[in-house]
């Protein structure tokens, strides 16, 4: 019974610490990166939400002097960033749930850029949190 004690003392601060970890991730329910590089992220936001600031996030991401191309059904983007062709997927889940897919590709799809995939990723979360 003594050696059960100072681990029910710590059941209040592990409960403590998921509670601000939820409150900490705010819109994301939840992050994954898939095989390939593949980075999904579920967020608590409507589609209709989302896909414009998406677009706007990718937009500062897109290299000087080209264009992203912008397909508004199914909701895709295809960008040139940092040299790699990264490829972003909205889809509406449910109403206030959508998923973000990012991947990015360099020398011609030869390999995955994890990294850039990431960054942009990253980005497209932060401007969320902020509209």
């Amino acid at each position: 019974m003594k050696r059960l004690l100072p681990l029910l003392a710590l059941v209040p601060l592990a409960s403590g610490c998921l509670a601000a970890a939820a409150v900490g991730a705010g819109i994301i329910i939840s992050q994954q990166v898939l095989p390939n590089n593949i980075h999904v992220t579920q967020v608590a936001l409507d589609v209709d939400k989302v896909w414009p600031s998406v677009k706007e996030a990718v937009s500062y991401y897109q290299e000087p002097g080209s264009e992203p191309t912008v397909q508004d059904f199914p909701r895709t983007i295809h960008a040139k960033v940092d040299g790699s062709k990264v490829t972003v997927e909205v889809e509406a889940i449910d109403i206030d749930r959508t998923t973000i897919r990012v991947t990015a590709e360099k020398y011609g799809g030869l390999s995955k850029d994890n990294a850039t995939a990431a960054d942009v990723m990253d980005g497209i979360l932060k401007h969320l949190q902020k509209t």
